[in-house]
């Protein structure tokens, strides 16, 4: 049985006619072949940044191929085209369906699309240090200090297409302009040709190495890299985690109440009121409140705070058209500018003091799996264009209330010519912060509507399940790599039971719970997640077997060599490996403190004790300089090298 996600994409594919804008067309206008009766279909609402069901591929050839709705060579075998032809997609309610030429079409472009099947070379973990180490190494000791790093290889290793590594690209580097309180960070910088690995610097962002800490911490993904090659951390758990509380909030340092993140923004919000020196509006409905609303503009050393008053009611002191002035607020949004011209959120009780999610009942934001309006993820794709444009309909409706309380609002809120100019000017510094950031081809970002925010659209992939081709990627394996070794043991089996199945899935808590073991029983990796920036990551070095050595520890005997692999999860090599690995250059990959291995003793030890013809007990050490193998005595002391196969 497909899984859901696969059926969901599947079902895009066919029906994504319903919100298609090609409904008008010619029985033979197929000139574009089979990719364009995708595109005439599908790319209105599933391509070209669009991502309506999460499905934002449509276009992307090598994206349909990696998740087998395209068979190349094979129109027959192809989903897409089965479900088309057999009259179960697009649905009854859609109207406007492929004709005979153009399903023909879609069939020949298939068959045709043998040469396109080849997928992206698979990057290895090793060669992912490597480039780690290079571009490390290139930087002066101040400069090291304060680089950071974070990858997208695992996404292009699962196949994901060209729509997908650039809206990911783009979400990371307006999440981390997002963040930042400097006037002039840089984005991250690309180190490698593909634009998989990028750079950031703790100074441009005014971020220290406690920041990272705070940052790394939480972050479940952690494996050891290779002699001289930095931590990265993955783009898209960045992404979905550090636009959230309690890391959003942490990073940018936000206070716990409303008025203390005023008095930092230079803003006295009671003053402001009593002299009248705000802009509000009142209305019925917005994006997300579920009863009335007002907002408040102030104006600040940076732009402008915007807060809004949202309520559990439209009645007694909750109806702001009765209670204009006086009126009982149950909590709100704060929007304000940081010295970039980005925008950055705060929700807060109807006290002032800082909430992680808003009451359902207040307002709700339907892009969440549970509907809440979380800080900021959901604020970011609420306001993707900026400060939403409303029509205050309370300066008007005040006419049945006293002079005073009408005087009043009419000072309060503004003319609404006044009020749009404001708009226009706070959308204006927003849209002007975004195009700093750069695009593919050599473009810039721009204002998007709620649909279509990189960094909501990352979040809510990242949270998806994870099918094979997934997980093996975020392993560092292929599909077949992981499948095989998802036998090794009966807590793999039990953990990722469900990725055994045709079409099966994970839950991605579980899998996130369950990585680090699923990394040593699958033969994968090192795991490791530093408490400090100082902390040293274990140093390890990966052969051309994709074997992973490590160095455990200095001299010592046999049994304890033995009994410290274990405690790794690890075993002591056979004698043939240890041999390949020190031939290969093992003691120059593993440089422990600096040092080479042959600075603590020639010999390493290997598994295995026997009892010869004279009934003496001997092991096996291999000599680091020659790669020769000779008896020990298990008592000898010598190096302890461990490998995870």
């Amino acid at each position: 049985m497909l899984s859901r996600m696969r059926w969901l994409a599947i079902a895009a594919v066919v029906a994504a006619a319903a919100c298609s804008n090609a409904a008008a067309r010619s029985d033979d206008g197929v000139a574009g072949g089979g990719a364009a009766v995708l595109a005439k279909y599908c790319g209105t609402c599933h391509a070209n940044g669009r991502s309506e069901g999460d499905f934002g591929f449509a276009t992307d050839t090598a994206q349909l191929i990696a998740h087998k709705l395209i068979v190349p060579g094979d129109a027959s075998a192809s989903p897409v085209v089965r479900r088309i032809e057999d009259g179960e997609m697009p649905p009854e309610q859609v109207k406007a369906r492929p004709s005979a030429p153009e399903i023909a079409a879609l069939r020949a472009w298939i068959d045709g699309l043998a040469s396109a099947a080849k997928p992206r070379p698979f990057v290895r973990d090793a060669e992912v240090s490597a480039i780690l180490a290079a571009d490390a190494a290139r930087l002066r000791f101040d400069e090291r200090a304060s680089a950071r790093w974070f990858t997208l290889v695992h996404l292009a290793n699962a196949s994901a297409g060209v729509a997908q590594l650039e809206r990911t690209r783009l979400a990371l580097a307006k999440l981390i302009a997002s963040l930042t309180w400097s006037p002039s960070a840089r984005a991250p910088v690309a180190v490698d040709p593909e634009r998989l690995i990028y750079r950031i610097d703790l100074r441009e962002l005014g971020w220290s190495a406690a920041t990272w800490d705070a940052i790394r911490a939480p972050y479940p993904y952690g494996i050891a890299r290779g002699a001289g090659a930095p931590d990265a951390i993955r783009a898209d758990w960045f992404v979905a985690t550090a636009s959230r509380a309690p890391l959003y909030h942490a990073i940018l340092g936000l206070p716990d109440h409303e008025s203390e993140l005023a008095r930092r923004l230079g803003v006295d919000l009671a003053s402001n009121i009593a002299s009248s020196r705000v802009a509000r509006a009142g209305f019925t409905g917005s994006g997300v409140s579920v009863n009335n609303r007002i907002i408040e503009r102030h104006p600040t050393r940076h732009g402008a705070l915007w807060r809004s008053f949202d309520f559990r009611s439209s009645v007694d002191r909750e109806n702001i058209f009765a209670h204009p002035i006086d009126f009982t607020h149950a909590g709100g949004e704060l929007i304000f500018n940081l010295p970039n011209g980005f925008q950055a959120y705060m929700l807060v009780d109807g006290a002032g003091r800082r909430l992680d999610k808003a009451p359902v009942s207040i307002v709700s934001d339907p892009r969440r799996p549970d509907r809440a309006v979380e800080n900021a993820v959901s604020c970011m794709s609420c306001h993707s264009a900026g400060i939403i444009e409303r029509t205050d309909e309370l300066r008007d409706a005040v006419g049945g209330l006293d002079a005073t309380t009408r005087d009043r609002v009419r000072d309060l809120h503004a003319r609404p010519a006044d009020m749009s100019a404001l708009y226009k000017q706070d959308r204006a510094r927003f849209a002007a912060a975004l195009a700093t950031l750069p695009t593919a081809g050599g473009g810039h970002a721009q204002p998007t509507d709620p649909g279509n925010e990189p960094i909501s659209l990352v979040t809510l992939r990242f949270e998806a399940e994870l099918d094979l081709h997934t997980a093996a990627a975020e392993l560092g394996l292929t599909a077949d790599e992981l499948a095989a070794r998802l036998v090794r043991t009966d807590t793999l089996r039990r953990t990722l039971g469900g990725l055994q199945s045709r079409g099966g899935t994970v839950k991605r808590d579980a899998w996130s719970a369950a990585f680090t073991r699923t990394l040593a029983d699958t033969g994968t990796g090192i795991p490791f997640t530093p408490s400090g920036s100082f902390e040293s990551s274990p140093f390890v070095w990966i052969d051309r077997a994709h074997r992973t050595w490590t160095f455990v520890g200095g001299r010592t005997d046999q049994p304890a060599a033995v009994d410290a692999c274990r405690r790794a999860r690890l075993e002591l090599p056979r004698t043939d490996e240890l041999v390949d690995a020190v031939a290969a250059g093992l003691s120059a990959g593993l440089r422990p403190d600096g040092r080479s291995l042959d600075a603590f003793d020639q010999a390493l030890w290997t598994t295995g004790a026997k009892l010869d013809a004279s009934n003496q007990r001997y092991a096996t050490v291999v000599d680091l300089f020659t790669g020769t193998t000779r008896r020990a005595d298990p008592a000898e002391r010598h190096v302890v090298v461990c490998v995870q196969r």
